[in-house]
C-alpha cells in the first residue's frame, strides 16, 4: 500500500539521484514513470481516506443529535440513551487521532455517569407509577425489580430492551411481549386482558357436567377403569371439543370453532375450585417438579387472586 510516508521516501531517493538521472536519460525516464505513480496513488488514499473520515463524522454527528433528543426526556429515555451512547462509543473508536476524539471520548466518559443515575431514577419512577395506577383499583402489586407480581399476573420488566413481558401466572403462560416500559400502557395492557377474562361464562353444574363428560371419554379413549388419573391437559382437551357448536361438526372449519386458550381453561378450574358446594369426587393431582415446564403434562391454576397457584397434572372423577 502506498502510504504519505513512502511517498516522501519516494521522493527523497530521486532526488538525491538527480545526477545519475543527467548521465543516464533511459534510467531517469524510468524513475519520473515510477515517481508519478507515487504521486498518482498517494493522491488518491488520501482523497478515500479524508471521504471516509468525512463518511463517519458525519454518522457521528447524526447520532449525537438523536442523542441530545432523548436527553429532554432523560429519567424517562435513560435505557435508550445508554444504547444510542454506545453506537457513538463503538463508532468514535475508528476516528483516527486528533483533538476532537479525545474530546468526544471525555463527553462519553461523563455522559455515562449521568445515565446511570438517570437508569436509578427511571427504575424507581417506574415501580412508583405501576404500583399507584394499581392501588387506584384495589390491586396489591408485589416483588421487585425485574419481577412484579399484580392479580393472576407477572410483569417482567427488560430494562437493557425498554419493554416488558406479560404473563398469566408464572412467566409461562405469556400474554404479550414488547410491552414499552410506560406505567400506563403496562396498566392498560393487563386491565384489558383481566377484563375480557372475567367475562369467561361461567356456571357450576354445567362445567362439573361436561368436566365429568370430558374424563369418561378419555378413560375410554385410554381403556382406563373409572377412577383412575388422567392428564388434566388431556380432559382439558376433551371438554374443548365437547363445547363446539353443532355447526363445527358439520363443517370442522376455523370459522366454526370456538377457542378455549389454556388461560380461560386455568381460569374456570379456578373458578370451580372455589364453587360451592364443594365436588368432592374430584380430585386434582399437583404436578412434580419436571412437570410443571411441560405444557402437556401440567397446567397453573390460582389459589387465589394475589398471584399464588399450583400446577396440577392429574384429575380423576370417583366412581358414581
Amino acid at each position: 500500500m502506498i502510504t504519505l510516508t513512502n511517498f516522501v521516501r519516494g521522493f527523497h531517493r530521486s532526488f538525491t539521484r538527480f545526477k545519475k538521472y543527467v548521465e543516464d536519460p533511459v534510467c531517469c525516464y524510468v524513475d519520473i514513470l515510477i515517481f508519478l505513480d507515487i504521486i498518482k496513488y498517494s493522491m488518491k488514499e488520501l482523497i478515500e481516506g479524508f471521504k471516509n473520515l468525512s463518511r463517519i463524522s458525519a454518522r457521528v454527528a447524526k447520532l449525537i443529535e438523536n442523542y441530545a433528543q432523548l436527553k429532554e426526556n432523560s429519567e424517562v429515555n435513560a435505557y435508550l440513551m445508554e444504547k444510542g451512547l454506545r453506537e457513538i462509543q463503538e463508532i468514535a473508536v475508528t476516528l483516527p487521532d486528533f483533538t476532537l476524539k479525545n474530546q468526544l471520548g471525555g463527553w462519553i466518559n461523563e455522559e455515562k455517569e449521568k445515565i446511570e443515575k438517570a437508569k436509578e431514577e427511571f427504575r424507581f419512577q417506574l415501580g412508583e407509577k405501576i404500583k399507584r395506577l394499581f392501588q387506584n383499583e384495589g390491586m396489591v402489586v408485589h416483588g421487585q425489580f425485574p419481577k412484579l407480581r399484580v392479580g393472576f399476573y407477572t410483569i417482567l420488566l427488560d430494562f437493557e430492551f425498554g419493554e416488558a413481558k406479560i404473563f398469566f401466572g408464572p412467566e409461562i403462560e405469556r400474554i404479550k411481549s414488547k410491552v414499552p416500559l410506560e406505567p400506563e400502557t403496562i396498566y392498560r395492557t393487563i386491565k384489558k386482558f383481566d377484563g375480557v377474562l372475567k367475562k369467561t361464562k361461567f356456571e357450576p353444574n354445567e362445567f362439573y357436567q361436561d368436566l365429568r363428560r370430558a374424563y369418561d371419554n378419555c378413560l375410554r379413549l385410554a381403556k382406563k377403569t373409572p377412577g383412575e388419573r388422567i392428564y388434566l391437559m388431556e380432559v382439558l382437551n376433551q371438554y374443548v371439543l365437547l363445547k363446539q357448536p353443532a355447526q363445527f361438526f358439520v363443517d370442522p372449519r376455523k370459522e366454526n370453532f370456538r377457542e378455549f386458550s389454556r388461560i380461560t381453561l386455568a381460569y374456570l378450574l379456578y373458578l370451580f375450585k372455589k364453587s360451592e358446594p364443594v365436588r368432592e369426587d374430584v380430585h386434582l393431582y399437583i404436578a412434580n417438579l419436571d412437570a410443571t415446564t411441560d405444557k402437556k403434562r401440567a397446567i397453573w391454576i390460582p389459589d387465589n387472586e394475589k398471584g399464588e397457584g399450583t400446577y396440577y397434572s392429574y384429575i380423576a372423577f370417583s366412581e358414581k
